[in-house]
C-alpha cells in the first residue's frame, strides 16, 4: 500500500511539473508601433501609429444580389463631411468601373445586378473624401 501511495505521489509530481512550460503558438503575437504623446512621472500617454492598411472583404452571391461584409482594423465608419480624421471615413462602391454608392457601414448588399460577369471595387476614403490608398476589388458572376 505504501508503495502504491509513493508511486501515486511521484506521478502527480511529474504531471504538475509539465503544466508550467506550455508551448506558445507561432505567429500569435503582433507588434503595434506607438507614439509617445505626453509623458509624466506617473503615466505615459501613447497613441497608435497604425493606420488602416488592409481591408478584409467577405462576399456571397445570392441570385442577383451580393452580400458584402468588410473588416478594416482600427477604422470607424462615419458620415461624409467634416474634418479629415485618421481612422475614420466611409467606402465608395464601384460596379464595372462606375461609382454606384457611398457606404457608411461595414456590411451592405449590392442589389439587382444583371446576369453576367461584374467587377466590384471598394475604395476607403476619409470623411473629407480624400483617399486612404486602400482598395479591394474582385469579380463575380451572376447567373
Amino acid at each position: 500500500m505504501n508503495r502504491f501511495v509513493l508511486m501515486f505521489v511521484c506521478f502527480l509530481c511529474v504531471l504538475s511539473g509539465c503544466v508550467e512550460d506550455k508551448p506558445r503558438p507561432e505567429g500569435s503575437m503582433s507588434v503595434v508601433p506607438l507614439d509617445i504623446v505626453e509623458a509624466s512621472e506617473s503615466a505615459i500617454e501613447v497613441s497608435s501609429l497604425k493606420q488602416p492598411k488592409d481591408i478584409v472583404v467577405n462576399h456571397h452571391v445570392r441570385g442577383q444580389n451580393i452580400y458584402v461584409e468588410c473588416y478594416i482594423p482600427s477604422f470607424t465608419f462615419k458620415e461624409k463631411g467634416g474634418t479629415n480624421v485618421n481612422g475614420e471615413g466611409y467606402m465608395q462602391v464601384y460596379v464595372d468601373g462606375k461609382k454606384v454608392d457611398e457606404i457608411f457601414t461595414a456590411a451592405f448588399i449590392i442589389k439587382g445586378l444583371e446576369k453576367g460577369k461584374h467587377h466590384i471595387m471598394i475604395e476607403v476614403v476619409h470623411n473629407d473624401s480624400s483617399d486612404y490608398q486602400l482598395k479591394k476589388s474582385w469579380n463575380v458572376n451572376i447567373r
